[in-house]
């Protein structure tokens, strides 16, 4: 299922049957197999709540087989297609909050992203990585930089040396980009 959306290729019907037959088979899923299904229904835009809610009830059978790149992935493709489910977000949050320093700074951007546009709370892992983020803004690319700002304002958290680090980050860009356009 995830070459079609890579491949920008619109495929409802195939999506519906996977959907189908995922369900049915759920149980022999693993966390990447959850993961990826999940990131390629996002990534086509290819709502299947009945599916999700079953994919979210293995994803959490499977807590301690996690992966940070698949809780990314997961929380992400939630967000994505707008498909709230609180305690799978609440136990990723539990589980990033205690992996902080394992992930890769940028699916620490878009599982914070995902948790603001599902408006799920998660103020202990807003809080400890706003000092990961701030030491590593030059290696965000700039739609990363985008999410981790939306994704404080979302919850209405203060993270003044962050959005100091956002800032002198996107003058120096800018900077280097007007230099090099002058050239």
């Amino acid at each position: 299922a995830w070459a079609y959306p890579t491949a920008r290729h619109d495929a409802p019907a195939l999506f519906d049957s996977v959907a189908t037959e995922a369900a049915r088979q759920v149980g022999q899923l693993n966390a990447h197999h959850v993961a990826q299904l999940v990131w390629a229904f996002a990534e086509a835009r290819h709502s299947a709540p009945a599916l999700l809610d079953v994919l979210a009830e293995r994803f959490l059978s499977l807590r301690g087989r996690w992966t940070l790149k698949d809780c990314s992935d997961v929380a992400w493709g939630y967000a994505t297609l707008g498909h709230a489910v609180p305690e799978l977000h609440a136990a990723i949050a539990g589980f990033a909050s205690t992996s902080m320093n394992r992930f890769q700074v940028g699916d620490l951007a878009a599982l914070l992203w995902a948790f603001g546009k599902v408006g799920q709370e998660a103020v202990q892992l807003l809080d400890s990585a706003a000092p990961v983020f701030s030491a590593n803004v030059r290696t965000l690319a700039s739609e990363e930089l985008l999410q981790v700002a939306e994704a404080y304002v979302m919850a209405g958290r203060e993270a003044e040396e962050l959005f100091a680090a956002i800032r002198a980050e996107a003058e120096r860009r800018q900077a280097a980009l007007e230099r090099s356009s002058q050239a």
